[in-house]
């Protein structure tokens, strides 16, 4: 066999290689995912979370967000192909000494949007959809406790979210399916601040 034959079969086994890490399943308690957005308020106790990330497995930046022709991809909400949507409704609870400001988050939905083409996205009403993509992943969202100690102005909150439905699409010319990265689902520790957002998810273990 000719060199230039191994050459090649090493070529192609080093690219089946690269392309199944990032599908290759986050461990119990694993961090797999990051994310950084927004929130819109519709009303007093409710609003859109519309996150973006920055991390999903060992995908690189250039395989989750667009950019110019010739220049680097640029990590933010407009340029991201996934983005992650949940409508929120949250109770105001009695505050408890340091923590001014309790809200407790009640159970709800999420969706992961892709599209290859997110400059196409309209973002003045949050809650028409049309244009943000095709869902790729469902989720349902656990109860969190919202927690601060400035009235509310930033703080921390933990959630869990189970996946329900997922469908394979092709980002950056590789197949991928969120159930092969995070089969039951992700639990993920937020910070907000004012309206912005930024978090880490672990995987969930079977039966979390």
């Amino acid at each position: 066999m000719k060199t230039s034959t191994f050459v090649l079969m090493g070529i192609l086994l080093m690219g089946s290689f690269a392309s199944t890490r990032a599908a290759d399943p986050a461990g119990a308690s694993q961090m797999a995912m990051a994310f950084t957005g927004v929130t819109v308020m519709t009303s007093e106790t409710t609003g859109v979370c519309i996150a973006y990330w920055p991390i999903i497995g060992d995908f690189d930046i250039k395989s989750l967000f667009a950019g110019p022709l010739f220049g680097a991809p640029v990590a933010d909400k407009e340029h991201a192909y996934l983005i992650f949507v949940s409508d929120w409704t949250m109770t105001v609870l009695p505050p408890n000494g340091a923590f001014n400001f309790l809200g407790m988050f009640v159970p709800g939905e999420a969706t992961i949007y892709y599209s290859n083409r997110p400059d196409l996205r309209d973002w003045r009403d949050p809650a028409n959809r049309s244009t943000w993509g095709e869902p790729v992943a469902k989720f349902v969202r656990s109860a969190g406790l919202f927690q601060s100690a400035d009235e509310g102005v930033s703080g921390t909150v933990t959630f869990s979210l189970t996946l329900t439905s997922s469908s394979t699409f092709t980002m950056n010319g590789r197949p991928f399916n969120f159930r092969t990265l995070i089969p039951h689902g992700m639990t993920c520790f937020e910070t907000g601040i004012g309206d912005v957002e930024s978090g880490t998810c672990v995987a969930n273990g079977q039966g979390q």
